[in-house]
C-alpha cells in the first residue's frame, strides 16, 4: 500500500485559491452566457483550474508516486486547455464554420496519443524517461527528464495556443476602436502565461521557485470574464460587424469630410460598377455621377430617392446619409446607405392597382357590404347595400349605424353585445342570421359575416358582408312546416302500430284462456311477451323527440318489469341488475335486441332459479362503434348436452337467428356459475 506524504509549501494555499477563483469564473461564464464561444471559454478555464490544482498538489506531495500522479493531471489539463483555447478563438473571431466534428477529431489526434502515452509511460518512457527527487531548502522537488513525445506534445500545444493568439491579433488589427479593448484583454490573458511557461521549458525561469504563470490564472479568468460580459462576444464582435456589413443587400459606403470614399461593401461596388481598388480614395462625384442628384445640407442628408441606370435596367435607390462623429460630437465621416427600393415601388404600384380592383369588386359584389369603425360609425358601403336598404352613401357615411334602425330592440341588444365582445377579444363574429329593416319599412332576412380589421395589432374597424336569404328563409319555413306534418304522421303511425300489437297481445291472452294444456298456455304467453316487447319499442318511439331512435335504458326497465309480472316472480326472490350505457338504437336494431332480451330474461325467470333466490344482469355497452349486449344469471345454468344453436326450444334458436341474421353480430354462450350470453354487433 502506497502512503502519501505531504509537505507544506508557501504556494499551496495561493494556488488552491487561484484554482477556486478560476473555477468560479468558469461556472459563472457557463451559467450566464449561452453563446458557444462562452461555453468553450468556460471549459478552457476549467482545464486551467485543473492544471493549477495538479501543479499545487504535485509540489505539495513529498513522495514520487503522488508527484507523478498529479503531474499526469497537469498534462491532461494542458491537453484540454490547448484544444479548447483554439476552438474558443475560432468561435470568437467568427470562424465557427471551421469548428466541426472532423476538425475537432483532427485537432484531438495528437492529444489523444499523448493521453494514452501519459498513462502508459512506465512501459516506454516517451513522456518522461525518469523522475529525480531533489531537495531545495526544506522541500522535496521533482525533476522530470522528458522524453521524445513530450516535446512533440509541447510543440503541438504551443502551435494551438499561438494559432489562437494570431487569430485574435488579426482581429485586433481589423477591428473598430469600440472592440479593441476586449481583444487586447484576451491577448494579454493568453500571452503572459504562455511566455512564462515557455521560459520555464527552455530553462530561463523556474516555476518551482515562483509559479507566477500559474498564479496568473485568476487574472486570466477575470480578463476572459470581463471580455465576455463587458463587451458580449457574439453580439457585437468585430467579425460579426464585418460579416453583417459585407453580407448586407444594402450598399454601404463610408465617406470622409471631402466626400472621398474610405470604405465600400460589395453591394455598393455592384451599384457603382467599380472594384474597391478603383473606388477607395476617389471623390464620390467622380466615380458615381448620380451623386449630383443628392443635395447635402452641412454634409448630412436624411433621405433621398434617386434613379440609377444599371446594365440590367433602371433601379430606384433610397439613399440615406448619416453622420459619424467622434467622442466630442465632431463630424469625422459620413455613412451612405443605398437601399434598392425598385421592388417596393413596383409593389406600391401593384397595391394601387389592387386597391382599384378591390374597389371594383366592392362596388359590384352581389352581397351587401358595409364597413364601420370601432365606434360603429359607417365608413363605407357598396352599391348593393344602397339598393337593398334604400340609403344613399352620402346620407349614411359618418353616422352611427344604430341611428338607422336596422334592427329591432332584441336584435339590436344582441348585435351590440356581439360587437362589443368581438372588439374586446379581437375575435371574428361567426355567421349570424338577422332580420333587418329597410328604409321603406320592409324587412329582409340576411346572413351576416363580420370580420375585425386590424392595423398594427389594433382593431381599426369592422367589415360586415350581408347575404339576402329572405327567399331561402321562406323555403326553410315551408320545409319545417312539412316536416312537422310528417312528424305528426309518423307519431301516429307508431302509435297505431303499437295499438295493433297491443290488440294482438290481448287476443293471444283471450285465446290462451280456452287452452287447458299448460304446455300450450306457456307457448301463448311467450308469444304474447314477444309481441309486447315489439309494441313497447313503438310506444317509446312515438313518445321520444327523435322518431328514428329510442333511449334503450328507458326501454329495458319497463320490459323487464312486464316479464317479472307476466311470470309472477317475486322481486325479492329474483333481483335484476341493469347496466346500460347512454345508447340510442334505431328501430331495426332495437326490435331484435328487445326480442333477444325478452327471450333470455324469460328463460332465466322460468328455469334458472328453481325454488331459490338469484340474480339476472343485463348489460349494454358501446365502445368505438361496437355494441356488446350481455344477459347473465347465477342460476343452475344450461346443461352441457344442449347446443344452443340447434336447440329444440324456439327461444334459444330465435336468439341465435336474431343475433346472427338480424344484427349481423357474434353470439357466445359462457357456461359456469350460471349462464352468460354475450352478443356483439356494430351500432
Amino acid at each position: 500500500m502506497v502512503v502519501t506524504a505531504w509537505q507544506e509549501t508557501p504556494y499551496t494555499i495561493p494556488l488552491i485559491v487561484a484554482a477556486a477563483i478560476t473555477t468560479i469564473s468558469a461556472v459563472y461564464i457557463w451559467q450566464r452566457h449561452r453563446v458557444a464561444a462562452a461555453k468553450t471559454a468556460a471549459l478552457a478555464l476549467l482545464a486551467g483550474a485543473g492544471w493549477v490544482v495538479g501543479y499545487a498538489l504535485e509540489q505539495a506531495a513529498a513522495d514520487l508516486h503522488t508527484k507523478i500522479l498529479w503531474y499526469r493531471v497537469e498534462l491532461l489539463s494542458v491537453i484540454i486547455m490547448s484544444i479548447t483555447w483554439l476552438v474558443f478563438t475560432l468561435q470568437y473571431t467568427g470562424h465557427e464554420k471551421w469548428v466541426n466534428r472532423r476538425s475537432v477529431v483532427f485537432l484531438s489526434s495528437i492529444p489523444a496519443i499523448t493521453l494514452i502515452l501519459v498513462f502508459t509511460n512506465e512501459y516506454h518512457g516517451l513522456m518522461w524517461s525518469r523522475v529525480v527527487l531533489t531537495t531545495e531548502g526544506l522541500f522535496v522537488v521533482s525533476e522530470f527528464v522528458h522524453g521524445m513525445w513530450f516535446w512533440i506534445h509541447t510543440t503541438y500545444s504551443y502551435i494551438l495556443v499561438l494559432s489562437g493568439f494570431l487569430l485574435l491579433f488579426q482581429m485586433l488589427i481589423r477591428s473598430q476602436r469600440l472592440y479593441r479593448w476586449q481583444i487586447i484583454a484576451l491577448l494579454l490573458a493568453a500571452f503572459f502565461p504562455m511566455l512564462l511557461t515557455l521560459l520555464n521549458l527552455v530553462g530561463l525561469y523556474s516555476l518551482a521557485h515562483l509559479p507566477v504563470a500559474i498564479l496568473l490564472f485568476p487574472v486570466v479568468s477575470a480578463a476572459v470574464a470581463w471580455s465576455i460580459f463587458r463587451f458580449r462576444p457574439q453580439d457585437i464582435v468585430p467579425v460579426a460587424r464585418g460579416a453583417v456589413i459585407d453580407g448586407m443587400s444594402d450598399g454601404v459606403m463610408v465617406l470622409d469630410l471631402e466626400n472621398r470614399i474610405v470604405d465600400v461593401n460589395p453591394s455598393a461596388q455592384q451599384v457603382m460598377g467599380y472594384p474597391p481598388s478603383e473606388l477607395i480614395g476617389q471623390y464620390m462625384g467622380k466615380v458615381w455621377p448620380e451623386w449630383s442628384q443628392i443635395e447635402l445640407n452641412d454634409g448630412v442628408q436624411s433621405d433621398k430617392e434617386i434613379a440609377v441606370n444599371l446594365k440590367d435596367g433602371q433601379r430606384i435607390y433610397d439613399v440615406r446619409i448619416s453622420p459619424l462623429t467622434d467622442w466630442y460630437g465632431n463630424l469625422i465621416s459620413q455613412i451612405v446607405v443605398l437601399r434598392d427600393v425598385t421592388e417596393r415601388k413596383k409593389a406600391e404600384k401593384l397595391l394601387y392597382e389592387s386597391e382599384e380592383k378591390f374597389r371594383t369588386i366592392f362596388e359590384h359584389a352581389n352581397d351587401e357590404i358595409i364597413y364601420v369603425d370601432k365606434y360603429g360609425v359607417i365608413v363605407d358601403m357598396n352599391k348593393r347595400f344602397e339598393k337593398i336598404f334604400g340609403y344613399k352613401r352620402e346620407e349614411a357615411i359618418g353616422k352611427n349605424f344604430a341611428e338607422f334602425g336596422f334592427f329591432d330592440k332584441e336584435d339590436m341588444a344582441r348585435v351590440v353585445s356581439l360587437f362589443r365582445d368581438a372588439i374586446t377579444k379581437g375575435e371574428t363574429i361567426p355567421f349570424i342570421l338577422l332580420e333587418l329593416k329597410r328604409k321603406d319599412g320592409g324587412s329582409i332576412f340576411a346572413e351576416v359575416s363580420t370580420r375585425m380589421i386590424k392595423k398594427n395589432g389594433e382593431i381599426e374597424g369592422i367589415l360586415s358582408i350581408l347575404r339576402d336569404v329572405t327567399e331561402r328563409k321562406k323555403a326553410e319555413e315551408k320545409v319545417k312546416a312539412s316536416l312537422r306534418e310528417k312528424e305528426v304522421l309518423l307519431r301516429e303511425i307508431h302509435h297505431r302500430v303499437k295499438n295493433n300489437l297491443q290488440i294482438i297481445s290481448s287476443l293471444l291472452s283471450l285465446q290462451s284462456r280456452y287452452i287447458r294444456e299448460s304446455q300450450y298456455t306457456e307457448m301463448f304467453k311467450e308469444s304474447q311477451n314477444r309481441v309486447r316487447s315489439m309494441a313497447l319499442i313503438h310506444e317509446k318511439l312515438y313518445q321520444s323527440e327523435d322518431l328514428a331512435k329510442i333511449d334503450f335504458t328507458e326501454y329495458i326497465k319497463p320490459l323487464v318489469h312486464e316479464l317479472i309480472r307476466s311470470y309472477e316472480v317475486d322481486p325479492d326472490k329474483v333481483a335484476v341488475r341493469i347496466q346500460v350505457d347512454d345508447v340510442s338504437l334505431g328501430v331495426d336494431t332495437a326490435i331484435p335486441c328487445g326480442l333477444i332480451i325478452n327471450e333470455l330474461v324469460s328463460n332465466s325467470l322460468k328455469h334458472a332459479f328453481p325454488d331459490r333466490k338469484g340474480e339476472i344482469k343485463i348489460a349494454l355497452h358501446s365502445v368505438d362503434g361496437t355494441i356488446e349486449l350481455t344477459v347473465s344469471d347465477n342460476g343452475v345454468g344450461i346443461p352441457d348436452t344442449i347446443d344452443f344453436r340447434n336447440a329444440e326450444t324456439l327461444g334459444l334458436r330465435l336468439v341465435t337467428i336474431l343475433a346472427e341474421d338480424q344484427l349481423d353480430g357474434d353470439i357466445n354462450l359462457i357456461r359456469g356459475k350460471g349462464t352468460q350470453v354475450r352478443i356483439t354487433f356494430r351500432g
